[in-house]
């Protein structure tokens, strides 16, 4: 049985992050309202570009540029939603 198809996307959508920008912290630390900008996170453009394109390649969905833009990403919890939105959408298309 594949242990990834069992976690909650949000769950791993953190632990991507917490990969992605070597945070070394455990995923109860990354509540959906910590700020992305904040010491915890410390999130920057190429950063969030890192995190893109690792999430699209374990979900095998593509996030919009357009969809980044227009979305207001401040917190945690607003960077699951929008990748949220992204997989429900790709499964309706299929």
């Amino acid at each position: 049985m594949d242990r990834a198809k069992n976690l909650d996307p949000a769950a791993e959508i953190k632990d991507i992050m917490i990969g992605v920008l070597e945070l070394g912290v455990d995923r109860s630390l990354l509540d959906d309202s910590v700020s992305l900008y904040s010491p915890v996170v410390g999130l920057d453009s190429l950063s969030l570009l890192h995190i893109l394109v690792r999430i699209e390649k374990r979900f095998d969905i593509e996030i919009d540029d357009e969809d980044v833009m227009s979305a207001e990403l401040s917190d945690v919890g607003s960077l699951v939603e929008m990748i949220r939105r992204a997989v429900e959408a790709k499964g309706v298309d299929e």
